[in-house]
């Protein structure tokens, strides 16, 4: 590498030197004397050198303390050119001092590096491969281009940033599926056939994650830290993305939130939340849909698990538009044939919860219609963690903190209506592909859960609460959207506001309307449940766990709870996805009769 210091003699005649010892190039060219400094800090100019011949002679030296400690600064978006062997090297922002001893290491480990850059290598290679086919897919399956599971594994050739937050999940990922375990790495589809399994064999898998994962964060905070090109946001944001999934493939806990909280970076506002002519910031002309989206559904799940806000405004009609979204002037979604900018006529207060919208022929793609979805499920997340706050974050302080007064229940049921009709009116537009093809009924009591296929059972003699449909789709994103629906008909039911005391109802009328609350519940949680019955891809399995979460909070009987318990499970085992923590959280509500403290 370079010293970028050269010659004096190059450095007084201003010529680039190729910094050869004993005598550089232009100097034995020009037949001159080429003369190094021995230290490494100048204090004199060429032009002192230039005027006094005796130079050296006049300087003053100083001494340079033994633990002396250098920087190293590497740009996270320059291009990997060089390969990358140990880790120390990868320490970009980590003090080193030098020392004898620590020279001494260096040289020692010199040695035998020449071996590690072609094991490295195919390691790499290997755990990009397994990104492309695993990982990636967890992200990808919303989204129809694919940005991760094909743009990625081509960007990361010449991005060191976005390599190693890639390689970290692949490897995480693979150390949860095979705990270890050599042989059963090596029957994975991709690697069964491949003539590089030596490369995988003795390495220990979860060290490399977390090296990984350390060099990327250390690159993330360089990112973050400089003035980043606006071109390489997007980048940047996928980076978070994909360390998001990282720390969530476990049971979530801070770090994850911690990733989370560089999305206000993502974007500052506008400065009309409600015009429909304000463009969209610099900052946000560079970020795809695809990494958006999935920064989204990270948010609205961070919400839901932690019961806070959203950290994005869902408010701000700029950026859902430009992202895709349809939205009127009101902040409702508008079919694709209805201009957003045309619509001015307010929307009823009070929308009646059966009342439909125009036919869905001419609605939108099935990813859209997802991401719409996720959008609505923000807004009855955060109506939610609200209560009857003022302030939307005032439920997020202890209980003694927060104010004594709030919204009267009529206005919370008034919200609660229209986010209510926003669902329905999101649902009565949905096109074919999103209605199931087919509905095995199955035996609750038979159900096996050593069994991976549902097992069919007669219908003569069987009771509703003795038996659940295993629900199929031709379109498993279709399916998880459904699943997702039915959590936030849940969510909604289960936290309707109550009319005020004052308006005259019978007691019978008030009972009634709860135990038709508890049946539609119930009915949602048992539709989540046949959905994962039919079985889906192993790719889409990590989005039924809140779903599944929340439907195993409706059910009552053994057997229904059990089925609950067992596909969390088999997500875990299929996946490598963390479940236990909601089905330990499941086990405690249900034995303690699901009373919480403290909210």
């Amino acid at each position: 590498m370079r010293s970028h210091f050269g010659c004096v003699t190059c450095r007084q005649r201003k010529v680039k030197c190729n910094e050869e010892r004993p005598i550089c190039g232009p100097c034995a060219k020009s037949s001159r004397d080429c003369v190094f400094s021995d230290c490494i800090f100048r204090h004199y100019s060429a032009s002192d050198l230039a005027g006094d011949e005796t130079g050296y002679a006049t300087q003053t030296w100083v001494k340079v303390p033994s633990d002396l400690v250098f920087f190293q600064v590497k740009d996270p978006f320059a291009d990997d050119e060089e390969p990358t062997f140990l880790l120390e090297k990868h320490r970009s922002i980590t003090a080193t001092p030098i020392t004898p001893a620590s020279e001494q290491e260096v040289i020692a480990r010199s040695a035998h590096s020449s071996a590690l850059p072609t094991k490295n290598g195919v390691l790499t290679a290997i755990l990009v491969r397994h990104f492309k086919e695993g990982p990636s897919q967890w992200l990808d399956c919303f989204d129809t281009n694919a940005y991760y599971s094909i743009k990625v594994p081509v960007m990361v050739a010449t991005r060191p940033m976005l390599k190693a937050a890639a390689c970290a999940l692949a490897a995480k990922h693979l150390h949860r599926m095979c705990q270890g375990d050599a042989r059963r790495m090596l029957q994975l589809a991709h690697l069964r056939n491949s003539p590089l399994q030596w490369a995988v064999r003795g390495v220990d898998l979860k060290y490399e994650s977390v090296r990984l994962y350390d060099e990327a964060i250390r690159y993330l905070k360089d990112a973050i830290r400089l003035e980043i090109p606006n071109s390489r946001r997007d980048e940047m944001f996928a980076v978070v993305a994909i360390l998001c999934m990282y720390e969530l493939i476990d049971a979530p806990g801070t770090e994850w939130r911690a990733h989370l909280s560089a999305l206000p970076f993502l974007y500052c506002g506008t400065v009309d939340d409600f015009s429909s002519t304000s463009s969209l910031p610099n900052s946000l002309l560079h970020i795809s849909r695809s990494v958006f989206w999935s920064l989204v559904r990270q948010d609205c799940l961070s919400a839901f698990i932690n019961e806070t806000q959203t950290r994005l405004n869902l408010f701000d009609l700029v950026i859902w538009r430009n992202f895709g979204l349809n939205i009127s002037a009101h902040g409702h979604l508008l079919p694709p044939s209805v201009s957003s900018t045309t619509i001015n006529t307010p929307i009823s207060s009070s929308p009646s919860p059966h009342a439909r919208v125009p036919s869905h022929s001419a609605w939108l793609e099935e990813d859209t219609l997802s991401n719409a979805l996720v959008w609505i499920m923000g807004k009855i997340i955060n109506f939610i963690t609200s209560g009857d706050g003022i302030n939307p974050g005032d439920y997020e302080s202890p209980p003694g903190q927060r104010p004594c007064f709030g919204t009267t229940q009529e206005d919370l049921l008034e919200r609660w209506k229209l986010l209510e009709f926003e669902l329905t009116a999101w649902y009565d537009t949905l096109p074919d592909s999103f209605k199931p093809c087919g509905r095995t009924q199955l035996f609750l009591s038979n159900f096996d859960p050593t069994h991976q296929e549902p097992i069919p059972t007669p219908t003569e003699n069987v009771g509703d609460a003795d038996t659940i449909d295993a629900i199929s789709f031709i379109i498993p994103m279709c399916a998880v959207t459904i699943q997702t629906y039915h959590m936030g008909r849940i969510l909604l039911l289960s936290n309707m506001p109550q009319e005020s005391t004052a308006i005259r109802s019978t007691v019978t009328a008030r009972l009634r309307h709860y135990r038709q609350i508890a049946g539609l519940v119930v009915r949602h949680a048992r539709e989540i449940c046949g959905i994962s019955l039919a079985g889906l891809p192993d790719a889409i399995l990590s989005h039924t766990v809140q779903p599944l979460f929340v439907a195993g909070q409706c059910f009552e009987g053994d057997a229904e709870r059990l089925l609950v318990v067992d596909l969390l499970r088999r997500v875990e085992s299929d996946t490598g996805w963390a479940t236990e923590y909601r089905v330990k959280e499941l086990q405690k509500q249900w034995a303690d009769g699901g009373l919480r403290c403290g909210r």
